[in-house]
């Protein structure tokens, strides 16, 4: 059997619920806000990087993990068109529905890439103080030496010289990774549990919700009484915020601590415009669609419906557009 290499990180079924077919494909309307471009593309190639669940068992083929979530992602996929086509958020589906959000909350490149950045900085911390006077470095050379059997050549000068170049990357293994990611998703998914969900439906053709490469977005529910700095980084147990997960480009779930559990509200044009503005902040560089013209709700928050998102989000509004949204708003 073929071992499966091409994983994604945002699963394709899931993908394919804000595309279209064409043939045997499945496609849908890329937009990359880093290389400030839209495109079609295959769902096989979005959101997948090569070897990304990748894990060495000493009995286990390598690509056993990827395919052990598989199921659990073929059982979401197939609860989020149950939902969306029902309007109901209970039972087994809501339960594997839940199991996908806390997957793609902790799964992804980006979070991976701020792990290592985190391990990083102590690492090269510890460095600095080890290498802040020579007789450190010679105590814990001695000590390494002992610990191990073997001779360094390296002495202090080269040590330090290399060390304050920076001409090296600290890398965290992927299986470490992927340990962490496991143990992280059923906290999460308890969490998850707890809250309390609304979903939300389009009845019309006035407009669809996006996605983005990382889909579950949690947010304050009043940002502006949060200091600047923590506004985007909330945790899953924090009181006053709330999480938005698109199910489909037609439904989308809305998890907060209080209100009514599974409630099904419509989803008028101005509260998609809200949501696709949401999923646009906290993208990551990359949202997908199913047409080029999206609605959503601009920097500014005036109601658009276009293809000049990427633009929109990533060039700075003029000095007109902005005085013109202060008097609108009552702004000094």
């Amino acid at each position: 059997m073929t071992e499966s290499r091409n994983h994604h990180f945002v699963p394709q079924g899931y993908l394919r619920g804000f595309g279209w077919k064409r043939g045997k494909h499945h496609m849908v309307i890329v937009h990359d806000f880093k290389e400030n471009r839209t495109y079609e593309a295959n769902t096989r190639n979005v959101c997948a990087q090569r070897d990304f669940m990748r894990f060495n068992f000493n009995d286990r083929a390598p690509d056993w993990l990827e395919n052990e979530f598989g199921k659990l992602e073929s059982n979401a996929v197939t609860a989020i068109r149950d939902v969306a086509l029902s309007g109901e958020f209970s039972g087994a589906n809501r339960n594997h529905v839940l199991n996908l959000m806390a997957l793609l909350a902790v799964r992804s490149p980006a979070q991976r890439e701020n792990m290592r950045d985190f391990h990083a900085r102590v690492a090269e911390r510890m460095l600095d103080l080890l290498l802040e006077n020579e007789e450190d470095w010679e105590n814990h050379k001695r000590d390494m030496e002992l610990e191990t059997g073997k001779k360094s050549p390296v002495t202090y000068e080269e040590a330090r010289d290399f060390h304050m170049r920076r001409e090296y990357r600290i890398e965290v293994a992927r299986e470490r990774h992927i340990q962490t990611e496991v143990k992280l998703h059923q906290t999460v998914l308890q969490l998850l549990d707890q809250r309390r969900w609304t979903l939300y439906l389009v009845s019309g053709d006035y407009g669809e919700f996006i996605t983005t490469s990382r889909p579950v977005v949690l947010a304050y529910i009043d940002p502006e009484n949060v200091p600047a700095p923590l506004r985007y980084s909330p945790g899953f147990a924090l009181e006053k915020t709330e999480i938005f997960f698109p199910l489909t480009s037609k439904a989308l779930l809305v998890g907060r601590w209080d209100g009514e559990e599974a409630t099904v509200g419509a989803a008028p044009q101005t509260f998609v415009g809200v949501m696709n503005h949401q999923m646009i902040r906290h993208s990551y560089g990359l949202a997908m669609s199913a047409s080029r013209n999206v609605l959503y709700h601009d920097p500014l928050m005036r109601l658009r419906w276009d293809d000049q998102m990427i633009s929109r989000f990533t060039a700075n509004p003029s000095a007109e557009e902005v005085a013109q949204f202060k008097q609108a708003h009552g702004v000094l």
